[in-house]
């Protein structure tokens, strides 16, 4: 069942003025109260649904909010005792147009489920009740894929500017979170290591298929022609050779990319974590206090776990260095990798973990360079589509990634961005000294 195209009210018959998947109805908002709050027999009185996105913020779902008024039909308090009121977020992993296929193939569905339900809210009570994540209400895939989370915005979080990036603390409090999630999932890992091998053993390419999907395929090398034409064509005094040797580099740009991946972290003395995968700066909400009448940023809820992946902690930490930092704050990544350290470690310290010795900051810098042409593939990949103003021009969305005439014209003003062009020149140069681009 697909998104209903009239469907014009809201769970209790109210007009509303966007289409929303028919299954998100009053008996879901029911299932979500029961299973998450455990009301046991809630009514609701009034609910109302909007989006909870902006078009270009979601690639392979579709985000939904729905406030709530609700009684518990089962309570003693008298009739007279006014609703109780809740925020929801539905999050639905539809299997329409070209997304289906590619949620299909990477499993994020299940991924996520598994993460929600089982992984994170042991991570959570083996650091003390750290925050992570919302929680999950609910989920289910019939009639269609969809999970049901506590609206993080009603605990005070708030998404960011990703165009402008993250200044310096906001970053720090990313690093210094991922570092307690990566080093509670090494505990977990000595808990339930088949779990981690079994469910999370690939990021993007499902080891089950033979051949990498034409839609992963496309998304990528796309990517890397777009930058490789508005490098050569556009880019004033930009360096050809540079631009020679990504030409090169693109017929085995998705397999390096694969095979960087793939590696064995374990086997040549290096250690794994469990990813979160895709840690960008639209996959974070921020709360904000006030310190001596100054706003400060004072914590950081991850979302969408729907690629997690148990490999070298590279691949987030390279990941989120590429894509979250503002061009000021791209000077102090070697800080930024310290106080990712100083907090795993304290992690693995608190956790009294003992399966191996605990890693030094010189091995997680050398998973950071087992994993640089990751770096290359965020810089290439996302980070356009990141920096790239909203227009009313170009929707950024998957469809619009994987071909068309708006997939051109999206990519031509993505690295073409006077903010893209600030960040990504050096960094290619960089890249080429450290022959990363070689073939």
């Amino acid at each position: 069942m697909g998104a209903s195209e009239d469907a014009s009210v809201t769970a209790n018959g109210t007009p509303m003025d966007i289409a929303v998947p028919e299954y998100i109805n009053e008996r879901l908002i029911e299932k979500s109260i029961m299973n998450g709050l455990g009301v046991k027999r809630p009514r609701v009185v009034e609910s109302n649904i909007t989006r909870a996105t902006a078009n270009g913020d979601n690639y392979m779902s579709d985000v939904f909010r729905i406030a709530v008024r609700y009684v518990d039909a089962d309570a003693t308090e008298g009739e007279d005792d006014p609703p109780r009121t809740l925020s929801l977020v539905v999050k639905s992993l539809p299997n329409t147009g070209q997304r289906g296929p590619i949620i299909e193939e990477v499993q994020a569905y299940e991924k996520e489920v598994c993460m929600f339900q089982e992984v994170v809210p042991k991570l959570a009570r083996m650091t003390n009740d750290t925050f992570f994540t919302a929680r999950c209400f609910y989920a289910s895939d019939l009639p269609e894929r969809l999970l049901v989370f506590e609206d993080l915005k009603t605990l005070g979080y708030e998404t960011v500017n990703r165009q402008a990036g993250l200044d310096f603390e906001h970053c720090a409090l990313v690093m210094k979170k991922i570092g307690q999630f990566h080093a509670a999932s090494m505990r977990f890992a000595e808990q339930e290591p088949e779990l981690l091998r079994s469910r999370f053993n690939f990021n993007m390419f499902n080891p089950a298929y033979n051949e990498t999907s034409d839609h992963i395929r496309t998304i990528f090398e796309k990517g890397l022609e777009a930058l490789i034409e508005v490098a050569r064509d556009q880019w004033d005094g930009f360096d050809p050779t540079i631009v020679a040797k990504l030409e090169q580099l693109l017929p085995l740009y998705v397999d390096r990319m694969r095979a960087c991946l793939e590696q064995d972290s374990e086997s040549d003395g290096g250690f794994r974590v469990l990813n979160h995968g895709d840690l960008w700066s639209n996959n974070m909400m921020f709360r904000y206090g006030q310190t001596d009448g100054t706003v400060v940023v004072q914590d950081v809820a991850f979302v969408d776990l729907q690629i997690s992946f148990y490999s070298s902690p590279g691949v987030d930490l390279n990941y989120a260095l590429s894509n979250c930092p503002n061009y000021e704050t791209r000077s102090r990544l070697d800080e930024l990798i310290e106080l990712y350290y100083e907090s795993f470690k304290a992690t693995l310290v608190q956790l009294a973990y003992d399966a191996r010795p605990i890693p030094t900051l010189d091995e997680v810098r050398r998973e950071i360079r087992r994993m640089e042409f990751f770096a290359l593939v965020s810089v290439v990949s996302v980070l356009p589509i990141v920096l790239m103003d909203q227009t009313d021009e170009i929707v950024a969305d998957f469809e619009s990634l994987v071909g068309g005439t708006d997939s051109e014209r999206a990519r031509q003003i993505q690295y073409n961005g006077v903010n893209y062009q600030r960040i990504v020149r050096p960094m290619l140069t960089a890249f080429n000294q450290r022959k990363l681009l070689d073939v």
